[in-house]
């Protein structure tokens, strides 16, 4: 077993930060003096005629498992049919999943004052340290995939997390498993700072509702270690397992449970909600719950709607990416289209006092720390050869 799992992230967490206040502590002096000269009217700076919305994304790791690039490529369709006061540009950008990279890019949307918004990042690791950039620097980061609730801290004014948080999702993976009688469950996790905080959430909820938790465990090796560990579990007599993880990792340990004979219930978070996770499962998969934050046969009219459209152009169901990545960027094109927003500034008052965002998934807004309101949790287990709703 690796050591120090309970730490690093937390550790990771504040590396990372100060990482990013050392990178950009001189970009925001610069930025400050040159402000104060345009505030007393000493330097002009010329008006703006395009607003950019960039998108930072591990491309590789979106197109090959998510329908999100796919998603927001729709979104720029429309813009491009949009009446507005000056034209909004969707900028993808590749982060590579690397931090380096992203405190790079980040440097760059907030020397930009062109930038009114950003959209990402993908992965946790990345995503809750270098929010703290666009925070001290005043820039809107709206976040469609990261779940943690500690994302939109009190101090954290312009950053908005467009996703259920995780002891929401927490909470419906533990009252399923009490539905279906579960007694002693292990807890698995990814090795990120998402996969230690929600798994924390999960043995905490589980454990509220009457599950015991023989064990918490960061990915293990798939080999001889896991070997270890489910002879352990056997003899501890488990009957289900939470995963908490990316599709990549979760699927390929869900593939070597079973080929050890485990045969009980795998309940998963919804970071296994992917497009390529029916691709990825083995053929002995079994009973096989994934957590999802879209119901395909509850949709809002504006789903509906979507979902014919990308079929249409894709030949194939969107998943909740596509969703997730179409939503977040029409949000803020119709904030500039309705609403003339220039800035970043006027971005993030637009996001807190909107009473609805014109979401496709419906009546959708942010409360006070943040936080998406209207969005659901929902349930689908594994049939043979697709999903099923089941919650």
């Amino acid at each position: 077993m690796k050591t120090g799992s309970r730490f690093l992230p937390g550790i990771l967490r504040i590396v990372s930060v100060l990482a990013c206040i050392c990178l950009l502590s001189a970009c925001n002096a610069r930025d400050r003096a040159v402000q104060a000269l345009v505030d007393i009217g000493l330097i002009s700076q010329p008006e703006l005629t395009q607003v950019v919305l960039a998108v930072p994304v591990p491309l590789a790791y979106a197109v090959e498992n998510t329908g999100f690039i796919r998603g927001i490529e729709l979104a720029r369709e429309d813009i491009a049919a949009m009446d507005m006061p000056l034209s909004l540009e969707v900028r993808i950008d590749d982060d590579r999943g690397d931090f380096a990279a992203a405190v790079e890019l980040a440097q760059e949307y907030i020397n930009d004052r062109s930038v009114i918004g950003v959209i990402g990042h993908w992965f946790s690791n990345i995503c809750i340290p270098i929010s703290s950039i666009y925070t001290m620097s005043e820039q809107t980061l709206i976040v469609p995939t990261v779940s943690i609730p500690s994302l939109t801290l009190p101090h954290s004014g312009y950053v908005f997390r467009n996703i259920p948080a995780d002891d929401q999702i927490s909470i419906k993976m533990s009252d399923y498993a009490v539905s279906q009688g579960t007694k002693r469950a292990v807890v698995y996790y990814e090795y990120s700072i998402y996969g230690f905080e929600m798994s924390a959430f999960l043995e905490q909820y589980a454990r509220s509702a009457g599950i015991e938790i023989v064990d918490r465990v960061r990915a293990p090796d798939l080999g001889q270690e896991l070997s270890i560990l489910s002879r352990k579990w056997t003899a501890l007599d488990y009957d289900t397992v939470f995963v908490v993880s990316n599709v990549e990792e979760g699927a390929a340990f869900v593939n070597a449970l079973r080929a050890r004979g485990f045969e009980g219930a795998v309940i998963c978070s919804d970071g296994m909600d992917g497009a390529s996770l029916n691709r990825l499962l083995g053929p002995d998969t079994g009973n096989l719950v994934v957590s999802s934050i879209f119901h395909s046969e509850r949709p809002s009219e504006g789903i509906v709607r979507f979902q014919r459209r990308y079929a249409e152009r894709y030949g194939t169901p969107p998943d909740v990416w596509a969703i997730q990545g179409y939503d977040s960027v029409m949000i803020v094109a119709r904030a500039v289209a309705d609403y003339n927003v220039t800035s970043s500034g006027q971005l993030s008052e637009y996001l807190s006092a909107a009473d609805s965002l014109g979401s496709i998934f419906g009546e959708t807004s942010f409360n006070e720390r943040r936080e998406i309101i209207g969005k659901s949790v929902y349930l689908k287990k594994w049939a043979g050869t697709r999903f099923e709703y089941i919650a």
